[in-house]
């Protein structure tokens, strides 16, 4: 393999999904780092983190909430394809714009003094995980541009979604990968992979102990899990509104696993049959990090997909599901010991076949020598 070496610049450690793949290259022996800017409130491990303040309140969340609120609306009002549509970022207002400039000067000696340390102008690859730069005016992204760095713009969640794609960073890119199926609807020249995920110290929940976790008190009650980072995001809702339903037909136990750290929650699911990730397609195109857990354990996992993933996903290992039938798929899961056992047979080996670091290395591979790259 190439010994070309990559330096990763991101706000934040998404999921955990960059540093996987930082830890993906480096096992496959391209040297990685990865910077980030803000820790996620999670305890996904980081690499050099800057531990930058950002305002996580329930206002700035609600502020947030307002301003994709305003763009849904804007999609609505002017007719727009919702799943094709592709912002682009500016401030909003001269205030955002203030406060962007005013957060920038205040933490630029720290960035600089890490990138100084970590020996940025050593790397041969800079990938801006989020596609945008530190700076405003992507002055960092065009000196490594000057330099002869190749740039890499990989994009996650709602990057292409509501905060909009980086106009000058989209222009000095040699190559877009995104984790998103959606993203590929919405911008011309973007590359899909499936996100690595290594399951090797998640462990398979054998048949005997499957049946284990139903058992309460000789009596046979199926243990579900809901384990969502924002509950109107992950539609719980209108998950509870269907577990009502099932509540009165079956027997079974609904957990909500929330504000937890994430090792607790690995051993939660550890003890449960069924797990749901998503529905209501406000938080992606249909799954992440939680279900390939979930997948990885053995557990029937159930989700709503949007813009056609249902179809083109290969080998489709979810119970697929909405508001509107969730509630019968899993009574149709609950009483189909058959069709509960096929996706427990097939669930781990489907992570293993797409989402293995070696399977998405070797497709990352693919995309840089296209492009020049290595």
């Amino acid at each position: 393999m190439s010994s070309k070496s990559v330096l990763h610049i991101a706000p934040e450690n998404t999921a955990g999904v960059p540093y996987n793949v930082m830890n993906m290259q480096n096992i496959n022996g391209m040297p990685s780092r990865l910077i980030t800017f803000y820790k996620i409130p999670y305890d996904f491990p980081e690499d050099l983190c800057l531990k930058l303040s950002i305002p996580r309140s329930k206002v700035a969340m609600r502020w947030r909430e307002y301003k994709q609120s305003k763009l849904q609306n804007k999609i609505e009002t002017e007719s727009m394809d919702k799943w094709t549509h592709l912002p682009y970022f500016a401030a909003k207002n001269p205030a955002e714009q203030a406060y962007m400039k005013y957060r920038e000067n205040k933490n630029k000696g720290k960035f600089l003094k890490i990138l100084d340390e970590v020996g940025a102008d050593s790397f041969d690859i800079i990938h801006f995980d989020g596609g945008i730069d530190f700076f405003a005016d992507s002055h960092l992204a065009k000196a490594f541009k000057m330099k002869g760095k190749k740039i890499v713009n990989c994009y996650f969640g709602d990057d292409l979604r509501t905060r909009g794609i980086v106009r000058e960073m989209d222009e000095m890119s040699d190559l877009n990968l995104t984790f998103e199926y959606d993203h590929t609807l919405r911008h011309p020249n973007i590359n899909f992979l499936f996100f690595p995920f290594d399951n090797s110290a998640i462990p398979y929940i054998d048949d005997e102990q499957y049946q284990k976790n139903m058992d309460s008190g000789g009596k046979k009650v199926f243990r579900i899990i809901h384990s969502p980072t924002h509950r109107l995001v992950k539609g719980t809702p209108e998950i509870l509104q269907a577990i009502e339903i099932v509540r009165s037909k079956a027997d079974i136990e609904f957990i909500i696993v929330e504000n937890k750290p994430h090792e607790e929650v690995l051993k939660i699911k550890q003890t449960c049959n069924i797990a749901i990730d998503q529905i209501g397609n406000r938080g992606g195109t249909g799954y992440g990090i939680n279900s390939l857990e979930t997948l990885s354990m053995g557990l029937p996992t159930i989700t709503d997909m949007n813009c056609g993933m249902d179809t083109w996903l290969p080998e489709n290992p979810f119970i697929v599901a909405d508001k509107d039938n969730l509630a019968d798929k899993i009574l149709e899961l609950i009483n189909d010991e058959k069709l509960l056992l096929s996706k427990r047979a097939k669930s781990r080996k489907w992570v293993e076949k797409y989402h293995s670091y070696d399977s998405v290395f070797k497709i990352l591979k693919e995309y840089y020598i296209k492009s020049s790259i290595i």
